[in-house]
């Protein structure tokens, strides 16, 4: 979230006019929050660091953690190419729901997947298979 902070802050803050040499010196910030260095696995939270499951799924690397706080989630999620990534509930799936809303498929797993894959903790619902 400091990330959009950042930038918003660079378009809309007292210095709106930035020379690109400030600009130049939040890229660097900004890349880090979102690209981190290669090996380190992060948890980011939805919706608290990242407003969506999709977009936090694709921003996230290898061995990263997604945790979803409690809620009903209406989402059509395509899995990254990605191996080890955990999309994990932090109440259980009493609490928190992931819903195709009858017209699409909830959760997309075509690549990306080894042993270290984890999807848990949600139920899922209102969902079908792809093609029907």
């Amino acid at each position: 979230m400091a990330a959009v902070r950042i930038a918003s802050f660079i378009a809309s803050g007292p210095r709106a006019g930035l020379a690109a040499g400030g600009v130049a010196a939040v890229l660097p910030a900004l890349w880090l929050a979102f690209f981190p260095v290669v090996g380190a696995a992060r948890t980011v939270g939805v919706p608290g660091d990242v407003p969506t499951i999709g977009l936090a799924l694709a921003l996230a690397s290898p061995g990263d953690t997604v945790l979803v706080a409690p809620g009903t989630y209406y989402v059509n999620l395509e899995w990254p190419d990605k191996d080890g990534l955990k999309l994990l509930s932090q109440e259980g799936p009493a609490q928190t729901v992931l819903d195709g809303s009858g017209d699409v498929q909830v959760i997309g797993v075509y690549t990306g997947v080894d042993t270290t894959t984890v999807i848990s903790g949600f139920t899922i619902r209102n969902g079908h298979a792809e093609g029907q």
